[in-house]
């Protein structure tokens, strides 16, 4: 367990500690369940109203919070209280990387990987022929690193983990339990024109096109991913087909993400779970897209888009546009339209009786 004074969290927080500095902090709870050494959460006004139904000795309180009349013996005052939670929830939580370095004994390394200094590989990985694996890397049990794949320096890959061959990945990568990382892309072909090309080219008409069978295109190309890239659980990226899917520094995926082969996302882009971008897609910088967003193929979505939950990408989105709906439509514009939606049985109601007493002027309002 992981055990810090006051002091000594503050200043990994960049906060500020009072009152008994030297008092030991072991973990953290919400205010009504806090006493002894767990630091209560009480960052806003709600939070600090439950602190009188607890026991709690100390708390973490935004800046400016009067500490003192919360009958507390100490306290960390922090400016952003959000943005320290990620320093916080980092010092306390003795899960994360656990476990010496070294290759355990019941892991398959292959001739020729090249395995960093200090990195810990985890019962039943198995590590392919010219893999190269960062220094500090950490595995947990039944990661797969296909032959050729490099990961950079400081990775953390939890259990089951696949990244598929050739894949290249940069510095400090995440990836939670289940993802995979360059599994083929659905890419496949007919003999003939598809009803499926024919009904997207007149928007509803097959054409007369008959069905068929499908052939395979397989993907040549990898997956190339750069630093501080966070992947959620069973989350997949597929490969390219001849040119690589590419994934820019610092994007964070959700659970369940699914990035279709050749799309390319720029730097910093947090990507929900169950968001689903089709084939070659590109995403700008610092793009957002809610839960359950669908990306249909080969679009481009501008830097600093964002996208409400449920969102049905189907044509281009510019820079800076916040998006709602199916089809996806300005957000206030979306909302117009909602509001119009619940209105429009009270509107109705009002037509039919209008068109009667039109109808039959004796019985006129």
């Amino acid at each position: 367990m992981n055990v810090y004074n006051l002091q000594g969290l503050a200043q990994a927080l960049n906060g500020q500690a009072v009152g008994d500095i030297t008092l030991p902090v072991t973990g953290a709870c919400e205010p009504q369940d806090a006493a002894g050494s767990l630091l209560a959460i009480a960052t806003s006004q709600p939070y600090v109203e439950c602190l009188a139904l607890g026991q709690a000795r100390i708390a973490l309180l935004a800046e400016g919070t009067d500490w003192q009349s919360l009958n507390l013996l100490g306290a960390v005052l922090v400016p952003r209280p959000r943005f320290a939670m990620a320093g916080l929830s980092q010092a306390l939580d003795d899960r994360w990387r656990s476990g010496p370095s070294g290759i355990h004994p019941q892991a398959c390394v292959e001739p020729g990987a090249l395995i960093g200094a200090g990195a810990r590989i985890g019962a039943f990985c198995h590590i392919g022929a010219g893999v190269v694996l960062g220094e500090n890397a950490w595995l947990d049990s039944h990661v797969t690193l296909a032959d050729g794949c490099v990961i950079g320096p400081e990775a953390t890959l939890m259990a089951g983990v696949r990244i598929g061959a050739g894949v290249r990945i940069g510095a400090r990568f995440i990836a939670q339990p289940g993802a995979v990382i360059g599994a083929d892309g659905f890419s496949f072909v007919t003999p003939e024109r598809s009803a499926i090309e024919n009904v997207r080219e007149t928007l509803g008409d097959r054409k007369g096109a008959k069905p068929q069978s499908y052939a395979r295109i397989h993907s040549l190309g990898s997956v190339m991913i750069g630093d501080d890239v966070e992947l959620g659980a069973n989350s997949c990226i597929d490969r390219g087909t001849i040119c690589d899917t590419q994934i820019g520094d610092g994007c964070k995926f959700d659970n369940l993400a699914q990035i279709g082969h050749n799309v390319k996302i720029g730097k910093n882009c947090m990507i929900c779970a169950q968001v689903g971008i089709a084939g070659s897609s590109v995403l700008g910088n610092n793009v957002v897209l809610g839960g359950q967003t669908g990306v249909s193929d080969n679009l481009f979505i501008g830097d600093n888009a964002i996208t409400g939950g449920a969102t049905k990408v189907l044509s281009n989105i510019p820079a800076g546009r916040v998006m709602l709906g199916y089809p996806a439509m300005k957000m206030e514009a979306q909302l117009e339209v909602y509001k119009n939606l619940r209105r429009l049985p009270r509107v109705l109601k009002d037509l039919s009786r209008l068109k009667k007493s039109l109808s039959d002027p004796d019985n006129s309002p």
